[in-house]
Order: structure tokens, then C-alpha cells, then sequence
């Protein structure tokens, strides 16, 4: 008993900074924990400069998560399972420890509509019974989304603002919706939401007016880069910057290179991915044809200035594959890893010195149309929606 009194006081007589470089260096479930100690560690670590020293050391630190959803059996009828599960993975890919199930997500009704990750943003969206959620990975919380004015979506996308600790979701909707769908495209339009630590979520959606590009049909893909987002509609290749603060729509030009030129050639044997590496915008074009991938990374915004970085031949992982994105892992400051997700398949991590593969992920779980499991990299973030 004495010893345990001598040490809760050894912890008592840190300094405040030392407990707080101790602290942040914790996991938010275990933080959460820490918050009913006692009211000093519940004030420090409700801190916003605490919150965003734990962000600033964890984004160098991610993880590889995982995503699946599971069917009860003793739930099945005739209109479909009354009860599914979302089951959360994560793994770090550093010395390739499985931490486990970290969360799992009860969802009742046969009107589930299945789930989407942000990338790179630990939120999840699905709907249920006619209604949206937005899932926070990290605080187990859940919280229902306002209805949009407008009955066509066409995609969302979600960004995180570092400084300020917020997330953006961005959706677009069609903005006719008796427009011709066998035509060239449909006219968008773009609504925001903004969620903030520890809430409310807004009750309604803010529309933008400024897209640039009005016609799509595709769901968009994204990728966040110091503080924007990177949008692309894959269908007339419409690549969009979006600032999350100031809430702006800019059109982006491609990369110029004849052999990339992305409206030449067999559309149907390539695919392009956005991805946020080593803090720039890359594009990666991959030929089934010739089994490799081409990553253009963006140095100059202004000027629009790409540059060749990587060309990464993929023979090793397999020639019929299909590459869903790309993810960046630091090692240390000069080397780093390129995630790749691949459909059908596990996670490849390519090492830029080594220029080697090695396969990372669950063996058991594959992303396809039937297993519906998705995975990408897992970043703590201490945030809170407010409510559950």
C-alpha cells in the first residue's frame, strides 16, 4: 500500500508538459478511460492544445484498418437478415501486430443500405431504415446526419482539417432530377457539413455554388492533402481541388505526358487513384497491360507542375489485379512504404528504398463486391460527435 501511494504521488509531482508528452502518446479508447481519474487529468486531457499535440505525434504513427461487415445467421428470413455487424480491424503494419476488434457496430433492419469509409478519416457512413449515420471509429460514437433537400446523390466525399480538428463531408446531388439518364452526364451540385469536436451535428446542409464542373456520372474519389481535397470523377476524368476552410471549387489539369494521357489509349485496361504521398498529390496510372503503375505527384499547386516520381512494376503481386488506392506509411523521414488496396485481394505494401513488396492485412478477408470489406490506414484522433 505504501508503494502504491508512493507512486500516485511520483505521478502527481510531474510537470504538466511531461505528463502531457506522457498522455499523448496513448490511444483515444485508453484516453477516454484516463478522462475519470481524475478531474486535473479530465481538464488536461479535454485540453485543445492537448488534443492537438495527441493529433500532431499520431499522424506519423498510422495504422492499417480494417472493415467488415457480418451477417447474424439466426437472423435470416425471407426479406433478408434483421440483424448485421460492423467489425473493425486494426494492425500495425510497423512490426505487423494485430491489435484485434476494436469496435463492432450493431445495425437492426433490413433496410440497411451498407457502409462507406472516408479515407484516411476514421469515419464510417451507412444508412439504415432510411436515415444516414456517420460512425467515429476512434470514440465508438454515432450520430444520425440531417436529411439532404435533394433526392439524387451522387457520391460524397469527407475532408479533416488538422489545425482546427474538423471534418467537412461533401456530397453531391443531381441537381435535375428528371435529366436524361442516358445522356452524357447529369448537372451536379454540392452541399457541405461540417462536424466539430463534441458537436451537435448541424441540422441542416450548406449548398455550394461555385462547382466548376457541372457534369459527371460516376461517384467521385478523393484524396486530402494539406488542407484540401483533390476530387475525381472518373467518368469524363474531372479532377477538382476543394479547400476545406475557405470552402472553394478550383479545376485541376492532368499530367501532360503523352504515354499518361488519360484520354488516350484503352480507358477499359487502366485506372487512375488519388492519393495523398509523402504530403503531396500523386496520381497513379495503372496498365493491366503492362503490369505496372505510373505515380505523378503534383510539387507546384499554382502552376499545376507534375512530376514523375514512381514507377512501380507490379509483377510480384500479381498481373490480373485492380488497384483501389494508394496510402502512404513514413519509416522514417528520408523512407517511407506506398499502401496499396487491391480488389479481390490483400494490401501490398511497396518499399521506396527497398523497392520491394510484402503483403499486409488479414488473409481471411478480401475487398470485393461480396465479402463487403474495405480497408485503409487508421490515424488516432481524440474527436468527439457529441452525442452517441
Amino acid at each position: 500500500m505504501e508503494r502504491v501511494e508512493e507512486g500516485h504521488e511520483g505521478i502527481q509531482s510531474l510537470s504538466l508538459d511531461l505528463l502531457s508528452n506522457i498522455l499523448a502518446r496513448l490511444p483515444v479508447r485508453l484516453l477516454g478511460q484516463l478522462m475519470s481519474v481524475s478531474k486535473p487529468w479530465l481538464a488536461l486531457i479535454s485540453d485543445p492544445d492537448f488534443k492537438k499535440l495527441h493529433r500532431y505525434r499520431w499522424m506519423k504513427c498510422p495504422k492499417l484498418l480494417t472493415v467488415k461487415e457480418a451477417t447474424r445467421t439466426d437472423t435470416l428470413s425471407v426479406w433478408g437478415p434483421l440483424h448485421r455487424s460492423l467489425h473493425l480491424h486494426t494492425m500495425d503494419v510497423s512490426n505487423k501486430d494485430v491489435c484485434g476488434t476494436v469496435y463492432t457496430r450493431g445495425i437492426k433492419g433490413r433496410r440497411y443500405g451498407g457502409f462507406q469509409m472516408f479515407p484516411s478519416t476514421n469515419l464510417v457512413y451507412y444508412r439504415n431504415r432510411g436515415s444516414e449515420y456517420v460512425c467515429n471509429l476512434a470514440t465508438k460514437e454515432v450520430s444520425c446526419l440531417p436529411c439532404s433537400s435533394f433526392r439524387s446523390r451522387r457520391g460524397m466525399v469527407c475532408g479533416y482539417i488538422l489545425a482546427t480538428n474538423e471534418y467537412k463531408i461533401v456530397s453531391f446531388f443531381d441537381r435535375d432530377v428528371d435529366a436524361d439518364y442516358t445522356s452524357k452526364g447529369y448537372k451536379l451540385g454540392c452541399e457541405i457539413l461540417t462536424l466539430r469536436d463534441g458537436g451537435p451535428v448541424p441540422g441542416s446542409w450548406r449548398q455550394v455554388e461555385d462547382l466548376p464542373q457541372p457534369y459527371a456520372v460516376t461517384c467521385p474519389t478523393s484524396a486530402h492533402v494539406n488542407g484540401s481535397m483533390y476530387i475525381m470523377f472518373s467518368h469524363e476524368r474531372i479532377l477538382l481541388s476543394f479547400e476545406l476552410e475557405n470552402e472553394k471549387f478550383k479545376s485541376l489539369g492532368y499530367p501532360q505526358d503523352g504515354y499518361t494521357r488519360h484520354r488516350e489509349g484503352n480507358k477499359v485496361n487502366m485506372n487512375m487513384v488519388l492519393a495523398e504521398l509523402e504530403g503531396f498529390l500523386c496520381l497513379g496510372y495503372h496498365w493491366k497491360q503492362f503490369s505496372a503503375m505510373t505515380i505523378y505527384m503534383l510539387v507546384d499547386l499554382e502552376r499545376e507542375i507534375w512530376v514523375k516520381k514512381y514507377n512501380i512494376p507490379l509483377y510480384e503481386i500479381g498481373r490480373e489485379i485492380r488497384i483501389l488506392g494508394l496510402g502512404y506509411l513514413p519509416l522514417t523521414n528520408e523512407n517511407g512504404e506506398i499502401l496499396m488496396k487491391l480488389f479481390r485481394s490483400r494490401g501490398a505494401l511497396y518499399n521506396i528504398e527497398n523497392k520491394s513488396f510484402r503483403r499486409v492485412g488479414d488473409a481471411s478477408i478480401v475487398c470485393d463486391d461480396y465479402n463487403n470489406a474495405q480497408f485503409d490506414l487508421y490515424f488516432e484522433r481524440f474527436f468527439s460527435l457529441g452525442r452517441r
